[in-house]
């Protein structure tokens, strides 16, 4: 009785460098509906690693040749959800960039290149996230305001590959056309509603554009996928096969998700609670001997914000002196240690080792950099 014989299609690995030895915690990926018919179909075998997840497929005896060959054109998605969401999304950077921040309705998106296939497990292809405004069912409403409020606009629907979309049919069971021109509401809203349930589940773009088509009003990335509404995910995985690279059922493909740590700007607010420390005869500071807490932290400085006492802030009603770092500090597994509260004169220490900011705290904004607040009292 020969066994049966599995082989490795892919390895993905998760990788966070906010943690201390690189491998990211608390996700759970897992196909989703959809992908998991074609692995059973295709007898194929999803597991998850310590850092990572693995899919295997059922191959004959000379371990590379599939017993069901899905052929060269495969697409398997995957979600993601977080065990502990308010943390993550205080210690990860999901910004897409500099000019496209992420908001708490964003999904984050990640695809592999088939073009760029690794199957070096020490260089895998990493792939970065770009973000998607919202996760849809395959049949919504997509309701909208526009700032000038014309009496209609134009909507467009258009594909990951940027070609033109039927948002449904009409009565007659015909494909409405690419281009839809929707009128105002009494109520200043402008709906119209989109059928992709004879479409495939992925990213599609709606475009707003003025009546005359030469202006864009409004752009919005969406994912459709109706199995996936109901679950709370955060982002989703696409791997792609293609018969122009030809790869599927050959040496196994290296992946690698990477999620960035977060940096944001400490601010201290040293709060005078137990009378020990005379504010006005006293010169508050912090410094950093930048010894401990080791990578990826420097040295860093630290500016006292307004008057000692602070004449604008007080916390519970006590005298507060308020410092804030002049860079932003990133969030680390391994604290960051030696940052002193000192006082003249007399270079006195009061603090040794000051709190860093809690990793499931509120991340508020400074200047336009995300700032987290420490509260001292002392």
């Amino acid at each position: 009785m020969s066994s049966i014989v599995y082989t490795r299609l892919f390895n993905l690995k998760v990788s966070h460098d906010y943690f201390k030895d690189g491998v990211a915690k608390g996700l759970i990926i897992q196909p989703t509906p959809q992908t998991s018919r074609q692995l059973r179909n295709g007898r194929m075998l999803f597991r998850v690693k310590p850092d990572g997840v693995v899919v295997f497929y059922s191959a004959a005896e000379d371990e590379v040749t599939p017993l069901v060959n899905m052929g060269k054109d495969l697409r398997l998605i995957f979600s993601i959800s977080i065990i502990d969401l308010d943390e993550f999304m205080n210690i990860t950077n999901l910004d897409e960039s500099s000019t496209r921040k992420f908001k708490s309705s964003n999904m984050l998106y990640f695809k592999n290149d088939p073009a760029s296939v690794s199957t070096d497990a020490a260089n895998p292809e990493q792939i970065t996230h770009t973000l998607v405004d919202s996760l849809r069912d395959s049949l919504f409403t997509y309701s909208f305001t526009i700032a000038a409020a014309p009496p209609e606009v134009l909507f467009k629907l258009t594909d990951e590959s940027g070609n033109p979309v039927s948002a449904g049919k009409d009565g007659t069971g015909s494909p409405l056309p690419n281009v839809l021109t929707v009128k105002k509401d009494v109520d200043g809203v402008y709906r119209q509603q989109v059928d992709l349930r004879d479409k495939a589940t992925g990213k599609y773009t709606v475009t707003i554009r003025n009546s005359a088509d030469t202006l864009t009003l409004k752009e919005e990335v969406i994912y459709a996928d109706g199995s996936l509404v109901p679950s709370k995910i955060v982002g989703i995985v696409d791997i792609i096969y293609t018969a122009a690279t030809n790869h599927i059922y050959a040496a196994t493909e290296e992946y690698e998700l990477k999620f960035r740590r977060q940096s944001t700007i400490w601010k201290y607010f040293i709060a005078d609670k137990n009378k020990k420390v005379d504010l006005v005869a006293n010169d508050l500071l912090i410094t950093d001997t930048g010894s401990g807490g080791g990578t990826p932290y420097g040295v860093y400085n630290f500016s006292r914000i307004g008057a000692e006492p602070n004449t604008d802030v007080r916390v519970n009603g006590l005298d507060t002196v308020v410092f804030k770092s002049n860079v932003p500090i990133p969030f680390f597994e391994q604290p960051k240690l030696n940052i002193e509260l000192r006082k003249n004169p007399g270079n006195v220490s009061v603090i040794q080792h000051l709190p860093n900011p809690s990793h499931r705290g509120v991340t508020k904004e400074d200047a336009g950099q995300p700032a987290s607040e420490i509260y001292v009292f002392i």
